[in-house]
């Protein structure tokens, strides 16, 4: 097994986004290094999903379910929706904050709408930051 890779600290196996294109897309950015971190909504964790903590690892897939690469979250914190910045856009790999807004508009607003709330610049976030263990 790979050094930097502690099989107990794997908490979670996940895509990326919620259609192959997009977690194509995702996969191949953390492959290449252009993504060094994601967001997620706080309110989609609880009893049932843990929030990940450093050290914690995750399998990055495609949409089917083919593991693609294992990250080590770095650092994990929250932010309002209206507060995120640029340089988190980048890490994001959605390149400029203008775009990184538009995406999550649209994917937050249905979460939100899942929750029974709307998504407004108050809503709070994680950002997960990360690096690439494996390949």
């Amino acid at each position: 097994m790979h050094p930097d890779i502690d099989a107990d600290r794997l908490t979670d196996v996940f895509a990326f986004d919620d259609d192959a294109d997009g977690a194509a897309f995702c996969a191949a950015a953390v492959l290449s290094g252009e993504k060094t971190a994601t967001s997620a909504l706080a309110a989609d964790f609880g009893p049932d999903r843990s929030i990940p903590r450093a050290g914690d690892l995750g399998i990055v897939t495609e949409y089917d379910g083919t593991p693609r690469a294992v990250i080590a979250y770095t650092d994990v914190d929250r932010i309002r929706f209206g507060d995120v910045d640029a340089g988190f856009a980048i890490a994001e790999g959605d390149g400029d904050l203008a775009a990184w807004r538009a995406t999550h508009l649209c994917y937050y607003g249905a979460r939100c709408s899942a929750h029974g709330v709307a998504l407004t610049e108050e809503t709070e976030l994680l950002r997960l930051f990360f690096r690439r263990v494996y390949p």
